[in-house]
């Protein structure tokens, strides 16, 4: 009752330090002190800002700056250089109609020759035909004049041929020139007639000097409308200068290039729209720095600096009491309970995983002195930034002095507390989270002197590269702008990772001295072999001391194999049987000679047997070895049967009942007791049946045996391990007990040889032993 009573006490203690922290803390900060005082009129004081506190209305015109800026940004433009392909297939596509034009042009132009001929044929005919029928008329009419007769009897002489209007050459239009009209290009008579009449190795001379001028100005950037700007029309007319000495193919070549540039450089929208956000969200956030002056006595109150003043709490006035309800009680309230609801969550994973703790004074008092430490020194530096705040001492020094799974649930309580206590934000939540639980994983290595500067470095560089990555991921790339102070945080992460390992692992002593706690130096300490205890047990119990250094070792290896405690089972196997220090001769590895339970009644054995876990708690205590130490102790033979006695007394009494003969004490409550009492029970009874096996394969039967008779009979139930673990056990304990009792090659042996007797006597005499006569 008094245990629980103390506990108690120093919960409800932690809560409302945890409560005071909390409210006194920067989240829930008021000021006492306030000051009338309006915008726009003289301030009767000059005040500083007490600490470093955000600048809301200069933070707003940056940002809102930074707006216009992104408003202004040159959109980006992008060249698109497929445009290319639709200009080369529209030139290709103007060069065929041109060549289907000189093709048309030459046909119409041969079949209207061929229609002239045909016409100037029959009009020569028709005028023979007249001038024959006139010569034949003029011949009539003289004959008939020599006959004397009267001319004008005759009939008219025939007419000269007149063409009628129909009749008359009219030289058709040839409708291959009207095809120059449908195409996009304006080409004058004579561009019209050069490109009818040009060799044919002229027109792919035309094409190679268009399609090369049109790809040297349309592989560059033209804008959307500026096609025939300036700019445009003088490239084309420079690289023709440059390549085309005759003026028609020139005048040609740039009509039909220019009219068929297309824009290849347009707006990239997406790419735009990205460096305008970029710009908009790149502002700074201006802070006001400890120290610094709001306003001075006499100059006028700015709207910034109102409220500046607003944000410290520095403008009174008279407060309604709803406000305060609001602003105030109901946000505490809503505190008080998430804080209840934590220290429940908290006691309750105690209850349920940690029991112990509960039940040991000193653990239970050496958790509440390390989170009111860590709590107090969190709240006296609640102004500072959040690497230089010692939280993660907490989970180390609870992680290596006490359990690192528990480590891992009280350091995210005092986190989530912490965060309260100096008003956190996110990236606060995510750099102690994330370190607190890698610290918790790497402190088992500080149990190992020559690992601690690797822990130590390996800290280091996470708090570096986790701050680091912290800002990375919350700000983007916006840490490129400040990107010196993000790695001078970065360094004081680092720092404060560095003296966290410092600090947990040189107050250890201080832990062990205080609390009886049990450190890396305590561990090496109880195994040093000049131990009072242990050198009581060389003197006293030799046969004790082999056994327990045999014990220690099983334990130890089987506890390495299964993921427990293999130090602390060392530990246990040195000094599990201490308590045979009291009558050492009672115990079968320190008989030499006759045996004394001969002479005794099987009860009376039995009691001295069971004494020497009594005893052995006394020394415990008397020597003040840790608790584990005297858990195993009380556990190593649990409630098992003392089978030898318990038969010799069923032999003499079938009445008898096995309570009188089993140890009265408490079963394994954890692995590491389970393995030395398992290394217990095979050593001493390997060490028994070695002279009667025939070969040492018989070791693995024996200790399967042996297991199992442990777990059958019931001892194993609370020790936390699993059908696999105690597989792993018997083979652990076999293979160190094969390489401790392998069988040994027997040497052969040396006959000596015969010797003269005269060789020996000169060998003799040569080494002075017999004086030569």
């Amino acid at each position: 009752m008094r245990r629980r009573f103390i506990n108690c006490l120093m919960v409800a203690l932690a809560f409302l330090l945890t409560c005071g922290a909390i409210v006194s803390g920067a989240y829930f900060r008021t000021e006492d002190e306030t000051y009338a005082l309006q915008v726009g009129l003289p301030s009767d004081v000059t005040i500083f800002a007490p600490r470093e506190i955000p600048d809301p209305v200069t933070t707003e015109e940056n940002r809102l700056y930074a707006f216009e800026r992104a408003l202004d940004r040159e959109p980006v433009m992008e060249i698109d250089h497929g445009v290319w392909e639709t200009v080369e297939r529209n030139l290709q596509t103007r060069f065929t109609e041109l060549n289907e034009i000189r093709i048309a042009y030459n046909e119409e132009k041969e079949r209207v020759e061929n229609d002239r001929r045909l016409w100037a044929l029959w009009y020569a005919e028709q005028v023979e035909r007249v001038e024959e029928s006139q010569r034949q008329w003029d011949l009539i009419r003289d004959a008939y004049v020599e006959d004397g007769g009267d001319v004008t009897l005759l009939l008219p002489r025939p007419p000269d041929f007149e063409l009628t209007a129909e009749q008359e050459w009219v030289e058709p239009l040839i409708e291959a020139l009207a095809r120059f009209r449908e195409m996009p290009v304006e080409f004058t008579d004579t561009h019209q007639q050069y490109l009818l009449y040009m060799p044919e190795y002229e027109l792919t001379r035309l094409w190679g000097i268009t399609w090369a001028a049109a790809h040297s100005v349309q592989t560059r950037a033209i804008r959307e409308g500026e096609e025939v700007s300036d700019r445009v029309l003088m490239e084309i007319r420079d690289y023709l200068d440059e390549h085309v000495p005759d003026r028609i193919v020139y005048e040609i070549a740039f009509e039909i290039v220019h009219r068929h540039l297309r824009p290849n450089r347009f707006i990239d929208i997406e790419a735009t729209e990205n460096l305008r956000r970029i710009d908009e969200d790149n502002y700074v956030r201006a802070v006001v720095l400890s120290g610094e002056r709001i306003v001075s006595e006499g100059e006028i109150v700015t709207y910034r600096a109102y409220r500046l003043l607003e944000y410290l709490g520095y403008i009174g006035g008279e407060t309604d009491w709803r406000v305060s309800l609001q602003d105030v009680i109901i946000p505490l309230v809503g505190m008080f309970t998430l804080v209840l609801a934590l220290f429940s969550a908290v006691i309750m994973y105690l209850l349920f995983y940690r029991p112990a703790i509960t039940t040991t004074q000193k653990e239970a008092g050496l958790l509440f002195i390390l989170y009111i430490l860590v709590l107090s020194l969190v709240w006296v530096l609640r102004e500072q930034n959040y690497p230089f705040l010692p939280i993660l001492v907490f989970p180390m020094l609870v992680s290596v002095l006490i359990d690192r799974r528990c480590a891992i649930i009280f350091s995210a309580s005092l986190i989530f507390i912490g965060y309260f206590i100096v008003d956190g934000s996110l990236p606060y939540l995510l750099f102690y989270f994330i370190s607190s639980v890698l610290i918790c994983l790497l402190s088992r290595y500080t149990t190992e002197r020559n690992k601690i500067i690797l822990v130590g470095f390996m800290v280091t560089a996470i708090q570096f590269i986790l701050s680091l990555a912290i800002a990375f991921t919350l700000e983007r790339n916006l840490v490129l702008n400040d990107l010196q102070t993000h790695l001078v945080t970065a360094g004081f992460a680092a720092v404060n990772g560095l003296l966290t390992v410092i600090i947990c692992v040189g107050s250890l002593p201080f832990w062990e001295a205080l609390f009886g706690v049990v450190t890396p130096i305590k561990l090496l300490d109880l195994t040093n072999p000049t131990n009072l205890l242990l050198r009581r047990l060389t003197i006293e119990a030799p046969g004790t001391y082999h056994h327990s250094l045999m014990v220690a070792n099983l334990a130890e290896s089987a506890a390495y194999d299964i993921g427990a405690n293999a130090h602390a089972a060392r530990v246990g196997g040195y000094y599990h049987d201490v308590g045979k220090l009291k009558f050492p001769h009672f115990f079968a590895e320190n008989i030499n000679g006759e045996n004394p339970h001969e002479h005794l009644e099987p009860i009376n054995s039995a009691g001295l047997i069971i004494s020497h876990v009594t005893y052995g708690l006394t020394l415990a205590a008397q020597h003040r070895l840790p608790q584990f130490v005297r858990d195993i102790i009380r556990e190593h033979h649990g409630t098992s049967l003392m089978q030898y006695f318990y038969v010799k007394a069923k032999e003499a009494d079938p009445e008898i009942t096995e309570d009188d003969y089993r140890y009265p004490y408490t079963i394994p409550q954890s692995r590491e007791s389970a393995c030395v009492m398992l290394a217990d029970t095979v050593e001493a009874a390997v060490r028994a049946m070695i002279p009667r096996m025939k070969s040492v394969g018989e070791v693995e039967k024996v200790i399967r045996d042996l297991v199992r008779n442990k777990f059958n009979d019931g001892q194993l139930v609370d020790s936390q391990l699993s059908i696999k673990d105690l597989d792993t056990v018997e083979a652990s304990f076999t293979r160190v007990l094969k390489s401790a009792h392998h069988e040994r090659i027997a040497y052969p042996k040396l006959e000596p040889e015969p010797i003269d007797p005269r060789d020996a006597r000169d060998s003799l005499v040569i080494r002075g032993m017999v004086r030569k006569e």
